[in-house]
């Protein structure tokens, strides 16, 4: 009975923990985005054409 007792206030207490946060939502998910580079939203340009002379 005491391992149940313990692990209901382990979880208890770290739904508080972690309810009682300040940060936005949107704060948050700015960290995560992920900014989109060059041929991703589309083909990738052709490579470039040889060098005269060769």
């Amino acid at each position: 009975m005491r391992k149940v007792y313990l692990a209901v206030l382990a979880t208890v207490f770290n739904m508080f923990l972690f309810s009682c946060s300040k940060e936005d939502v949107a704060d948050t998910e700015t960290l995560y985005h992920t900014v989109a580079t060059e041929g991703d939203d589309e083909n990738p340009p052709p490579p470039p054409p040889p060098p005269p002379g060769e």
